[in-house]
């Protein structure tokens, strides 16, 4: 026992101060945002599925208001399985815009584009941005 408990304590000391550890600290983020591109302030609402009982009858809801002609700061729903419809109003006069359900919405994301940031540790982060696009042709089909 006490070579067991030698040999891994030198195992671990020469590891530790060998400089043979290498760390990666480079990481990828995804992140979904909702762009608005349309002459409307709009009010979206997206409706997720609780991700921890699937069989459960009730959703969370989440809402934002994005003006015309900007990207929400928040981040939007980037994992299909939950995402249950989304609703969009017009903030101004309260009008029912658009219902859509979770598969319109990926399948309108964008493809990623590509950020990369360098980061204090000497590693990188590389973003991939996605975009659900709400356009005034959208909203009035």
């Amino acid at each position: 026992m006490k070579n067991i408990l030698s040999a891994t304590s030198l195992f671990l000391f020469s590891i530790m101060f060998s400089g043979c550890i290498i760390f990666n600290n480079d990481y990828d983020v995804h992140i979904a945002y909702f762009r608005n591109n349309s002459s409307y302030d709009i009010y979206l609402q997206y409706y997720l599925q609780d991700h921890n009982n699937l069989k459960a009858d009730y959703s969370f809801a989440h809402g934002l208001i994005i003006p015309a002609q900007t990207t929400a700061v928040y981040a939007a729903p980037l994992d299909n399985d939950y995402l249950k419809k989304i609703v969009i109003v017009d903030s101004s006069t309260r009008k029912l815009l658009k219902k859509i359900s979770g598969a319109i919405y990926y399948s309108m994301l964008t493809k990623p584009e590509i950020v990369i940031e360098n980061n204090s540790n000497g590693g990188k982060t590389t973003n991939y941005n996605y975009y659900f696009t709400i356009t005034d042709d959208f909203l009035e089909k």
